[in-house]
């Protein structure tokens, strides 16, 4: 069984388990969540098997920083036979402990600090109206596939440095391999999405090679170029696993953030109202779009000591389901937590996660979400369909939403 096929029937058995269709639980996940941690915070969700799940907002903030709990490194896949010539993939600094965690990190750390990032923000803004000028020339579109999507895909080939002629390819293999991480998707999209990332990878592992023998000012010279304290660079299989980490990690969630917030906020007239009079901030408007609707839902861990979090003892060796979605929406550390409130401050939502394991992307993310918000709201948007969830227990996101724009 492949690791996709493994995924699908993992949320299968999730849905069945909490009696809910999956299409009911996409629209409202939080209320089933909501039921739970009246429940209990820490609960045991396979008893006699080490499964865990954990939704109080002070619980999950512990698992997140306290170093007892670590990431579990899944296993290694075969590289197809025609992509042999690729070098053997190191694990993703997403699923890897310190030390190793600590050297992958401080190794890109430095281009996500937000005074380097700012250098992004024409290009980002121009790329925004850039596509809701397309859009605005045609009848009806898409907010998720002709807006969301292609953004952080295309600031993501701007910041690794991308040949310009390569975007159009870029961007097709992105979108792909964002559809290969809903187990909802068909077997014959999943398996495009899986095609296109080996794909991709063939494509970084030329460019990295030209990024080698000719640097220039973008991230991904920069990584090839690299020296950890101990002045060791980072192994081919290491760059091209970090390249695609880049993308992976910061395409979807990001799209998600943009699509799930414009939709909150044209559903909210207040806040659409005082977004667009200037009496509120596009960026605490970010910030509440990430606790409401938290791209990443749930993030995961591995007790590798007894632990107790709350009242509750994890032992030694348990899986542990951190709900950050709950976590954001709980009433011991949010006021009226199921109110969509652009003004709340302060907002120490955990959608980026926390300790050491936190998003390293999120001041990028932040930056588009902004960004892609303002330019889309200084245009007159109509929502001109139903908005599609994607029944996707990990990724919290739309499918589809249709608009129009003039």
């Amino acid at each position: 069984m492949s690791v996709d096929d493994r995924m699908r029937q993992m949320s299968g058995q999730w849905f069945h388990a909490l009696g809910i269709s999956q299409e009911d639980f996409a629209a409202n996940p939080y209320a089933v969540y909501r039921r739970w941690q009246d429940q209990s915070p820490v609960r045991e969700i396979a008893p006699g098997r080490g499964r865990w799940m954990v939704l109080g907002y002070q619980q999950v903030r512990t698992a997140l920083t306290d170093p007892r709990f670590i990431k579990s490194t899944p296993p290694s896949y075969p590289i197809p036979e025609s992509y042999q010539h690729l070098p053997e993939m190191a694990p993703s600094m997403l699923v890897v402990n310190p030390p190793a965690h600590t050297r992958l990190r401080s190794l890109v750390t430095r281009a996500f600090q937000p005074r380097h990032l700012e250098r992004l923000r024409p290009f980002i803004s121009a790329l925004a109206d850039d596509l809701l000028d397309e859009m605005s020339r045609q009848s009806s579109s898409d907010l998720v596939e002709d807006y969301a999507l292609p953004l952080p895909a295309l600031v993501i080939a701007e910041l690794l440095g991308v040949p310009q002629q390569d975007r159009p390819l870029f961007r097709r293999l992105s979108q792909k391999i964002a559809l290969m991480v809903d187990p909802t998707q068909s077997a014959d999209v999943r398996q495009a999405g899986a095609t296109a990332r080996w794909q991709l990878l063939d494509y970084f592992h030329t460019l990295v090679q030209r990024k080698q023998d000719e640097p220039c000012d973008d991230l991904l010279s920069d990584l090839a170029a690299g020296r950890d304290h101990e002045g060791s660079a980072l192994s081919a299989g290491e760059l091209l696993t970090m390249a695609l980490l880049l993308l992976v990690a910061g395409h979807e969630t990001t799209a998600n953030l943009i699509s799930l917030g414009a939709y909150r906020i044209l559903s909210t007239p207040d806040a659409l109202y005082e977004l667009r009079g200037h009496q509120a901030s596009y960026s605490d408007a970010v910030e509440e779009c990430l606790r409401f609707e938290s791209p990443v839902q749930l993030d995961g861990r591995m007790a590798q000591d007894d632990a107790v979090l709350g009242p509750t003892l994890i032992p030694q060796g348990a899986s542990v389901t951190l709900v950050l979605a709950q976590a954001n929406r709980d009433p011991v550390a949010f006021a009226n937590p199921d109110s969509f409130d652009i003004h709340r401050n302060p907002n120490p939502h955990l959608a980026f996660g926390r300790g050491i394991h936190m998003c390293l992307g999120s001041s990028l993310a932040r930056m588009e979400g902004a960004i892609a918000l303002e330019h889309l709201l200084s245009r007159q948007v109509q929502v001109a369909g139903p908005a599609l969830y994607q029944p996707n227990v990990l990724l919290r996101g739309l499918r589809h939403l249709p608009v129009k724009i003039s």
